[in-house]
Protein backbone atom coordinates (compact mmCIF):
# COMPACT_ATOMS: atom_id res chain seq x y z
CA UNK A 1 0.00 0.00 0.00
CA UNK A 2 2.93 2.55 0.78
CA UNK A 3 4.47 1.48 -2.56
CA UNK A 4 1.60 2.40 -4.46
CA UNK A 5 0.64 5.87 -2.57
CA UNK A 6 4.39 6.71 -3.59
CA UNK A 7 3.92 5.68 -7.07
CA UNK A 8 0.60 7.57 -7.61
CA UNK A 9 2.11 10.34 -5.82
CA UNK A 10 4.87 9.92 -8.10
CA UNK A 11 2.39 10.20 -11.23
CA UNK A 12 0.56 13.31 -9.60
CA UNK A 13 3.86 15.09 -9.31
CA UNK A 14 4.73 14.48 -12.82
CA UNK A 15 1.62 15.38 -14.39
CA UNK A 16 0.99 18.67 -12.07
CA UNK A 17 4.69 19.74 -13.31
CA UNK A 18 3.87 22.44 -15.48
CA UNK A 19 0.84 23.20 -13.66
CA UNK A 20 2.63 23.66 -10.61
CA UNK A 21 5.28 25.68 -12.55
CA UNK A 22 2.65 28.02 -14.16
CA UNK A 23 1.13 28.56 -10.98
CA UNK A 24 4.28 29.46 -9.27
CA UNK A 25 5.04 31.86 -12.04
CA UNK A 26 1.71 33.76 -11.75
CA UNK A 27 0.41 33.09 -8.42
CA UNK A 28 3.04 32.70 -6.05
CA UNK A 29 6.09 34.40 -7.76
CA UNK A 30 3.89 38.02 -7.35
CA UNK A 31 3.34 37.03 -3.52
CA UNK A 32 6.94 36.54 -2.81
CA UNK A 33 8.11 39.90 -4.11
CA UNK A 34 5.52 41.64 -1.38
CA UNK A 35 6.59 38.88 0.99
CA UNK A 36 10.01 40.83 0.88
CA UNK A 37 10.56 40.62 5.03
CA UNK A 38 13.80 39.46 6.34
CA UNK A 39 14.22 37.18 8.86
CA UNK A 40 15.95 40.06 10.80
CA UNK A 41 12.48 42.26 10.71
CA UNK A 42 10.95 39.57 11.37
CA UNK A 43 12.26 39.16 14.47
CA UNK A 44 10.82 42.54 15.87
CA UNK A 45 7.49 43.62 17.57
CA UNK A 46 8.19 47.20 17.48
CA UNK A 47 10.89 48.90 14.98
CA UNK A 48 11.67 52.81 15.01
CA UNK A 49 13.73 55.01 13.47
CA UNK A 50 14.02 57.41 16.47
CA UNK A 51 12.69 56.16 19.53
CA UNK A 52 10.30 53.86 21.21
CA UNK A 53 7.66 54.79 23.78
CA UNK A 54 6.24 52.28 25.77
CA UNK A 55 3.13 52.82 28.84
CA UNK A 56 1.89 50.35 30.97
CA UNK A 57 -1.23 50.53 33.09
CA UNK A 58 0.44 50.09 36.42
CA UNK A 59 3.96 48.56 38.03
CA UNK A 60 1.64 45.72 39.45
CA UNK A 61 1.24 44.63 35.81
CA UNK A 62 3.26 46.36 33.36
CA UNK A 63 3.10 46.70 29.55
CA UNK A 64 5.49 44.08 28.21
CA UNK A 65 6.46 43.90 24.71
CA UNK A 66 9.11 41.24 23.73
CA UNK A 67 11.38 42.50 20.75
CA UNK A 68 11.49 46.47 20.62
CA UNK A 69 14.85 48.20 18.48
CA UNK A 70 15.73 51.36 17.55
CA UNK A 71 17.92 52.65 14.90
CA UNK A 72 19.55 55.14 14.29
CA UNK A 73 17.79 56.39 17.57
CA UNK A 74 18.88 54.71 20.81
CA UNK A 75 15.92 56.21 23.38
CA UNK A 76 13.62 53.69 24.66
CA UNK A 77 11.28 55.11 27.45
CA UNK A 78 9.52 52.64 29.83
CA UNK A 79 6.97 54.11 32.15
CA UNK A 80 5.33 51.07 33.77
CA UNK A 81 6.12 48.89 30.66
CA UNK A 82 9.02 46.34 29.80
CA UNK A 83 11.22 45.14 26.62
CA UNK A 84 12.04 41.19 26.76
CA UNK A 85 15.13 42.25 24.32
CA UNK A 86 15.96 46.03 23.29
CA UNK A 87 18.04 46.44 20.37
CA UNK A 88 19.77 50.25 20.10
CA UNK A 89 21.27 50.93 16.71
CA UNK A 90 23.02 47.61 17.01
CA UNK A 91 23.99 45.14 14.17
CA UNK A 92 20.22 44.14 14.58
CA UNK A 93 18.22 46.59 14.58
CA UNK A 94 20.57 47.81 11.42
CA UNK A 95 19.94 44.93 9.55
CA UNK A 96 15.95 45.38 10.50
CA UNK A 97 15.80 49.10 9.18
CA UNK A 98 17.38 47.82 6.53
CA UNK A 99 15.27 45.01 5.42
CA UNK A 100 12.27 47.09 6.52
CA UNK A 101 13.77 49.46 3.50
CA UNK A 102 13.76 46.52 1.54
CA UNK A 103 9.97 45.67 2.53
CA UNK A 104 8.69 48.92 1.97
CA UNK A 105 9.71 48.79 -2.06
CA UNK A 106 8.63 45.25 -2.27
CA UNK A 107 5.29 46.41 -0.94
CA UNK A 108 5.15 49.45 -3.29
CA UNK A 109 4.55 47.85 -6.53
CA UNK A 110 4.51 43.93 -6.69
CA UNK A 111 4.60 42.10 -10.07
CA UNK A 112 1.12 40.56 -10.45
CA UNK A 113 -0.61 42.28 -8.21
CA UNK A 114 -4.63 43.02 -8.21
CA UNK A 115 -5.55 46.74 -7.69
CA UNK A 116 -9.08 47.64 -5.64
CA UNK A 117 -9.55 51.05 -4.96
CA UNK A 118 -11.46 50.93 -1.58
CA UNK A 119 -13.14 54.42 -2.87
CA UNK A 120 -13.73 56.04 0.46
CA UNK A 121 -11.93 56.85 2.98
CA UNK A 122 -13.35 54.48 5.35
CA UNK A 123 -12.54 50.65 5.29
CA UNK A 124 -15.87 48.75 4.17
CA UNK A 125 -16.89 46.34 6.51
CA UNK A 126 -16.15 43.29 3.89
CA UNK A 127 -13.30 42.50 1.96
CA UNK A 128 -13.45 41.71 -1.07
CA UNK A 129 -17.12 42.43 -1.37
CA UNK A 130 -17.58 40.10 -4.37
CA UNK A 131 -16.14 36.64 -3.07
CA UNK A 132 -13.19 35.47 -1.54
CA UNK A 133 -9.27 36.36 -2.24
CA UNK A 134 -7.18 33.63 -4.32
CA UNK A 135 -3.87 33.24 -3.56
CA UNK A 136 -1.42 36.15 -4.97
CA UNK A 137 -1.42 39.76 -4.01
CA UNK A 138 -4.31 42.04 -3.39
CA UNK A 139 -4.31 45.55 -2.69
CA UNK A 140 -6.21 48.07 -1.94
CA UNK A 141 -5.78 51.55 -2.34
CA UNK A 142 -6.92 55.06 0.04
CA UNK A 143 -6.36 58.10 -2.00
CA UNK A 144 -5.92 60.14 0.99
CA UNK A 145 -6.60 59.68 4.80
CA UNK A 146 -8.09 55.97 5.46
CA UNK A 147 -9.78 56.04 8.54
CA UNK A 148 -12.17 54.02 10.51
CA UNK A 149 -14.65 54.29 13.89
CA UNK A 150 -16.86 51.96 15.53
CA UNK A 151 -17.07 49.38 13.01
CA UNK A 152 -15.36 46.06 11.95
CA UNK A 153 -14.40 44.60 8.67
CA UNK A 154 -13.59 40.55 7.66
CA UNK A 155 -11.50 40.32 5.19
CA UNK A 156 -12.11 36.68 3.65
CA UNK A 157 -9.30 34.55 1.55
CA UNK A 158 -6.93 31.50 1.93
CA UNK A 159 -3.63 31.14 3.44
CA UNK A 160 -1.81 32.25 0.08
CA UNK A 161 -3.49 35.03 -0.23
CA UNK A 162 -1.47 38.46 0.46
CA UNK A 163 -3.21 41.95 1.23
CA UNK A 164 -1.83 45.11 1.46
CA UNK A 165 -3.58 48.61 2.18
CA UNK A 166 -2.10 51.14 0.20
CA UNK A 167 -2.73 54.55 2.31
CA UNK A 168 -1.48 57.74 0.36
CA UNK A 169 -1.35 60.16 3.83
CA UNK A 170 -2.34 58.97 6.89
CA UNK A 171 -4.76 55.92 8.67
CA UNK A 172 -6.28 56.50 12.06
CA UNK A 173 -8.47 53.47 13.18
CA UNK A 174 -10.88 54.17 16.69
CA UNK A 175 -12.71 51.01 17.99
CA UNK A 176 -11.90 49.26 14.64
CA UNK A 177 -11.82 45.55 14.71
CA UNK A 178 -10.60 43.85 11.95
CA UNK A 179 -11.19 39.67 11.45
CA UNK A 180 -8.78 37.14 9.19
CA UNK A 181 -11.21 34.40 7.46
CA UNK A 182 -8.39 32.17 6.14
CA UNK A 183 -5.81 34.67 5.81
CA UNK A 184 -2.62 34.47 7.47
CA UNK A 185 -2.02 37.66 9.62
CA UNK A 186 1.74 37.78 8.63
CA UNK A 187 0.61 38.00 5.08
CA UNK A 188 -1.68 41.59 5.98
CA UNK A 189 0.25 44.55 5.37
CA UNK A 190 -0.24 48.65 5.79
CA UNK A 191 1.84 50.39 4.29
CA UNK A 192 1.15 54.35 5.36
CA UNK A 193 2.92 57.03 3.96
CA UNK A 194 2.02 59.38 7.54
CA UNK A 195 1.16 58.93 10.44
CA UNK A 196 -0.71 55.76 11.35
CA UNK A 197 -2.72 55.67 14.94
CA UNK A 198 -5.18 52.69 16.26
CA UNK A 199 -6.78 53.39 19.25
CA UNK A 200 -9.02 51.01 21.14
CA UNK A 201 -11.46 53.07 24.52
CA UNK A 202 -14.15 51.16 24.90
CA UNK A 203 -15.45 47.97 26.47
CA UNK A 204 -15.39 45.85 23.32
CA UNK A 205 -12.55 43.33 22.42
CA UNK A 206 -10.97 43.52 19.15
CA UNK A 207 -8.30 42.68 17.12
CA UNK A 208 -5.61 44.91 14.23
CA UNK A 209 -3.59 42.01 12.98
CA UNK A 210 -0.89 42.13 10.55
CA UNK A 211 2.76 44.75 9.95
CA UNK A 212 2.04 48.82 10.13
CA UNK A 213 4.86 50.34 7.97
CA UNK A 214 5.37 54.01 7.69
CA UNK A 215 8.41 55.44 6.36
CA UNK A 216 7.97 59.24 6.45
CA UNK A 217 9.95 61.79 8.59
CA UNK A 218 8.72 62.90 11.86
CA UNK A 219 5.52 60.72 10.96
CA UNK A 220 4.83 57.94 13.99
CA UNK A 221 2.94 55.38 14.74
CA UNK A 222 0.80 55.25 17.88
CA UNK A 223 -1.35 51.99 19.57
CA UNK A 224 -3.11 53.22 22.65
CA UNK A 225 -5.74 50.66 24.78
CA UNK A 226 -7.76 52.97 26.99
CA UNK A 227 -10.91 51.23 27.41
CA UNK A 228 -11.67 48.04 29.09
CA UNK A 229 -11.73 45.73 26.08
CA UNK A 230 -8.66 43.69 24.96
CA UNK A 231 -6.95 44.88 21.71
CA UNK A 232 -4.37 42.25 20.00
CA UNK A 233 -1.95 43.73 17.30
CA UNK A 234 0.27 42.61 14.85
CA UNK A 235 3.87 44.45 14.07
CA UNK A 236 4.80 48.32 13.67
CA UNK A 237 7.92 49.35 11.58
CA UNK A 238 8.66 53.40 11.39
CA UNK A 239 11.24 53.60 9.17
CA UNK A 240 12.05 57.33 9.78
CA UNK A 241 9.60 58.10 12.99
CA UNK A 242 8.70 56.94 16.13
CA UNK A 243 6.33 53.93 17.51
CA UNK A 244 4.48 54.80 20.87
CA UNK A 245 2.20 52.00 22.44
CA UNK A 246 -0.12 52.49 25.62
CA UNK A 247 -2.00 50.66 27.47
CA UNK A 248 -3.92 52.96 30.27
CA UNK A 249 -7.09 50.96 30.63
CA UNK A 250 -8.30 47.59 32.42
CA UNK A 251 -8.14 46.04 28.93
CA UNK A 252 -4.95 44.40 27.93
CA UNK A 253 -2.84 45.28 24.87
CA UNK A 254 -1.03 41.86 23.17
CA UNK A 255 1.05 41.56 20.52
CA UNK A 256 -0.23 38.26 18.12
CA UNK A 257 2.76 38.45 16.37
CA UNK A 258 5.24 37.37 18.46
CA UNK A 259 9.09 37.68 17.26
CA UNK A 260 11.23 34.63 16.00
CA UNK A 261 10.97 33.63 12.66
CA UNK A 262 9.21 34.89 9.42
CA UNK A 263 5.98 33.12 10.14
CA UNK A 264 4.94 35.05 12.80
CA UNK A 265 1.39 33.63 13.35
CA UNK A 266 -0.03 30.66 15.38
CA UNK A 267 -1.85 27.98 13.02
CA UNK A 268 -4.87 27.10 14.38
CA UNK A 269 -6.64 23.57 13.53
CA UNK A 270 -6.26 22.77 9.74
CA UNK A 271 -5.61 20.54 6.92
CA UNK A 272 -2.19 20.22 5.98
CA UNK A 273 -0.93 24.04 6.39
CA UNK A 274 3.06 24.56 5.22
CA UNK A 275 4.44 27.49 6.67
CA UNK A 276 6.73 29.66 5.50
CA UNK A 277 5.79 29.72 1.62
CA UNK A 278 8.10 30.91 0.64
CA UNK A 279 10.59 28.79 2.94
CA UNK A 280 13.46 31.07 3.43
CA UNK A 281 14.73 29.86 6.81
CA UNK A 282 16.12 26.65 7.61
CA UNK A 283 13.03 25.21 9.43
CA UNK A 284 9.75 24.83 7.40
CA UNK A 285 6.38 23.89 9.46
CA UNK A 286 3.15 21.47 8.74
CA UNK A 287 0.43 22.72 10.60
CA UNK A 288 -2.64 19.97 10.62
CA UNK A 289 -5.69 18.73 13.26
CA UNK A 290 -5.78 15.25 14.41
CA UNK A 291 -9.50 13.80 15.77
CA UNK A 292 -7.93 11.08 17.97
CA UNK A 293 -4.18 10.21 18.60
CA UNK A 294 -2.34 8.29 15.53
CA UNK A 295 0.17 8.43 12.82
CA UNK A 296 1.25 10.88 10.79
CA UNK A 297 2.90 10.52 7.12
CA UNK A 298 4.36 13.55 5.21
CA UNK A 299 5.78 12.77 1.72
CA UNK A 300 7.49 15.54 -0.31
CA UNK A 301 8.14 15.46 -4.14
CA UNK A 302 9.63 17.66 -6.29
CA UNK A 303 8.33 18.73 -9.83
CA UNK A 304 9.76 15.90 -11.69
CA UNK A 305 7.96 12.94 -8.77
CA UNK A 306 10.84 12.25 -7.05
CA UNK A 307 10.41 11.64 -3.22
CA UNK A 308 12.47 14.90 -1.09
CA UNK A 309 11.55 13.87 2.30
CA UNK A 310 9.51 10.92 4.22
CA UNK A 311 8.58 12.66 7.49
CA UNK A 312 6.47 9.68 10.27
CA UNK A 313 5.35 11.18 13.38
CA UNK A 314 3.01 9.30 16.09
CA UNK A 315 0.53 12.41 17.43
CA UNK A 316 -2.26 12.93 20.04
CA UNK A 317 -5.42 14.45 19.30
CA UNK A 318 -5.65 18.18 18.28
CA UNK A 319 -3.81 21.11 16.72
CA UNK A 320 -0.41 19.42 15.83
CA UNK A 321 2.69 20.68 14.07
CA UNK A 322 5.92 18.77 12.13
CA UNK A 323 8.76 19.93 11.00
CA UNK A 324 10.64 19.96 8.05
CA UNK A 325 14.78 21.16 7.28
CA UNK A 326 14.03 23.02 4.46
CA UNK A 327 17.64 24.05 4.84
CA UNK A 328 18.12 20.55 2.90
CA UNK A 329 16.00 21.40 0.25
CA UNK A 330 16.95 22.29 -3.17
CA UNK A 331 15.23 25.93 -4.06
CA UNK A 332 12.08 25.24 -6.08
CA UNK A 333 8.68 24.16 -5.79
CA UNK A 334 7.58 21.20 -3.76
CA UNK A 335 4.35 19.17 -3.68
CA UNK A 336 2.83 17.50 -0.72
CA UNK A 337 0.95 15.22 0.73
CA UNK A 338 -0.13 14.51 4.20
CA UNK A 339 -1.94 11.21 5.57
CA UNK A 340 -3.56 10.14 9.08
CA UNK A 341 -3.92 6.86 10.62
CA UNK A 342 -5.81 7.11 13.56
CA UNK A 343 -5.24 4.16 16.30
CA UNK A 344 -9.50 3.62 15.32
CA UNK A 345 -8.55 2.16 11.98
CA UNK A 346 -9.48 4.91 10.49
CA UNK A 347 -7.36 7.14 7.55
CA UNK A 348 -7.59 10.76 5.92
CA UNK A 349 -5.43 11.82 2.85
CA UNK A 350 -5.00 15.50 2.35
CA UNK A 351 -5.08 16.60 -1.00
CA UNK A 352 -2.07 17.19 -3.33
CA UNK A 353 -0.39 20.52 -2.04
CA UNK A 354 2.38 22.85 -2.65
CA UNK A 355 5.36 25.39 -1.34
CA UNK A 356 8.01 27.18 -2.18
CA UNK A 357 11.32 27.15 -0.87
CA UNK A 358 13.86 30.03 -1.51
CA UNK A 359 17.64 30.43 -0.32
Amino acid sequence: MNDLLETNMKLIARLSRLFVALTFVAGTAGGASAQTMGSTLASFNILANQQVTLTGPDPVTPLVVNVVGTSPGVTLTLTDAAANTYHPHDTVSINGQAEGLTLWNSLTAPAGATVIALGAATMPPNLPVLGALGAGVTIFTAAANMTNIGTATTITGVADSIVIFQVATAMSMTDHDITLVGILPSNVYYQVVQAATIVNDDAATRSFPGTVINNTGAQDIAITCSGAGSLDVGRFISLQGKVSVTQSGAGTLGFVMPAGGAAPFTPGCTDGLFYPSPATGATGTFAYCMESAGDVKIRIYNVIGDLAVKIDDAKSAGSQTSTVDTARLAPGVYLYILERSYNGGNKTRSKVKKFVVKH
